[in-house]
């Protein structure tokens, strides 16, 4: 009887190919449909592989061919997992590579390569646009052109340090190292705080725009806690302060100065002061550091009073900073830092009132700060009443020295004024009343006494000479 057929799923056939070359060649299919179709140069390898893939497609395991290694059992089943991951790389490859990037992080950034990768994925913005630090400065602040000329200044000086730099330095290489580098040379707190605060504005602003993946201010040390007292203006110096301010230009600067001293406003603020903020009994602040987030009143003590109904508030004088000038020189302060004005007010409001909460809710700053800097810097307590009493008519008598003309106070009347400027010349004028003839033409203007027009002495000493008229 002769032997059953035998079922194939795969058959392996001699065949002869276009080059006349002998080859073996395995064609069948899967249970699943899929076509199996290979070549093979020798006969043993073709019924080899028709075995191997007999078994598998029959459910059964595949019976592999031995070979000799070094491997344990649980490292060449962790070396055929790792193969079927590899998606057809060398697995050699792969560790080779592997290795050598976790050598190089390890080197250059002391981070692990697991860690690298995480601060990669945390930071990593596809659209980060590389600029120059020159180029970053440029275009910060020419974004900045309605800031005030203080604030600008104060970018302006801040970002000074980082065109210490190379200008080519692109902005999202500077870190921690070259901040703390350019900041070391500055041993005082406020000096720090004051370039910091600059530096952290402009690398926020180069985050917001890509330019930089972290704002590198973040990452410096804390600043100790500063603890010292202000420096404020010595009670004769307050006096020559208020005295100049009186003298100069007729007293066009009285009220500024009036307000800081008695009411304690930031300069700022009082920039932003309009006429109709300063009320029966307050004055109600809405501009300067706080601008855009809470308005405050402070109260007008009567001394303030007494001085605006005097000096009126038609707000701040053209030129207001030179003229700040000549009145600091004219107090002799052998010290006088930013806000000095500011803070003196502050410490006799505190010695006043001798409440720190409500100096402190007045002012726009906190208790905290109150107690920090502001207690016990008035040198003599006695002074505080006195303080309170500066009126006007309390500073006759008081020297101070100001540009020329600008501290005379012995003016003829203005119906007496108006008389001799059309009798001489306002340069001989201004030699007899002892000032510059200068002064003479901002007092007439000022007072609304009409001046000879141009040529006017010039006719007449022609008609006097040729007899004429």
């Amino acid at each position: 009887m002769a032997r059953p057929k035998k079922d194939e799923r795969f058959r392996v056939t001699l065949i002869t190919a276009a080059s006349g070359r002998k080859l073996w060649r395995l064609d069948g299919y899967w249970p699943d449909g899929r076509r199996e179709r290979k070549r093979f140069k020798i006969k043993a390898d073709a019924y080899e592989y028709r075995a191997k893939i007999e078994n598998e497609a029959s459910g059964q395991v595949a019976d592999y061919q031995l070979q000799r290694t070094s491997l344990s059992r649980e490292e060449l089943s962790d070396a055929e997992v790792a193969r079927g991951l590899t998606k057809g790389r060398a697995l050699g490859e792969i560790v080779s590579h592997y290795l050598k990037l976790e050598e190089t992080v390890s080197a250059r950034m002391h981070l692990s390569l697991d860690q690298a990768v995480e601060y990669l994925l945390k930071h990593y913005r596809p659209e980060l646009e590389e600029v120059s630090v020159t180029t970053a400065i440029t275009r910060f602040l020419g974004g900045k052109e309605h800031a005030r000329p203080k604030t600008l200044s104060h970018y302006e000086s801040s970002l000074k340090l980082l065109q210490r730099l190379d200008p080519n330095t692109l902005v999202h290489r500077i870190g921690l190292r070259e901040l703390e580098s350019l900041l070391s040379k500055y041993k005082n707190l406020n000096t720090q705080k004051t370039y910091r605060r600059g530096l952290n504005t402009f690398f926020n602003w180069c985050v917001r725009r890509h330019h930089c993946l972290e704002n590198p201010c973040s990452r410096l040390d804390s600043l100790p806690a500063d603890s010292s007292p202000v420096r404020i203006l010595r009670f004769e110096e307050v006096r020559r302060l208020l005295r100049a301010a009186l003298l100069y230009q007729e007293g066009i600067m009285a009220p500024v100065v009036a307000i800081g001293i008695f009411a304690g406003l930031r300069p700022s603020e009082i920039e932003d002061l309009k006429p109709s903020n300063i009320r029966d009994e307050f004055i109600v602040v809405t501009g300067g550091k706080l601008r855009r987030k809470m308005n405050r009143r402070v109260p007008l003590p009567d001394i303030l009073k007494n001085w605006l109904s005097k000096y009126p508030f038609d707000g701040l004088p053209a030129g207001s900073t030179y003229k700040m000038k000549s009145l600091k020189k004219a107090t002799g302060a052998e010290v006088w830092v930013q806000d000095i004005i500011r803070h003196t007010s502050i410490s006799y409001q505190l010695e006043r009132d001798r409440d720190e909460a409500h100096t402190a809710f007045n002012n726009g700053t906190s208790r905290a700060m109150i107690d920090s800097h502001y207690r016990d810097v008035v040198e003599d307590p006695q002074e505080v009443e006195a303080y309170w009493s500066l009126t006007p008519e309390s500073l006759e008598g008081v020297e101070v020295e100001l540009p020329a003309g600008q501290g005379f106070d012995d003016w003829p009347t203005d119906k007496v004024l108006s008389r001799l400027v059309w009798e001489k010349p306002l340069r001989a004028l201004g030699a007899e009343l002892g000032v510059s003839d200068n002064a003479v033409r901002k007092r007439c203007l000022a007072r609304g006494i009409e001046l000879p027009k141009n040529g006017y002495w010039q006719r007449q000493h022609a008609r006097e000479r040729f007899g004429r008229g």
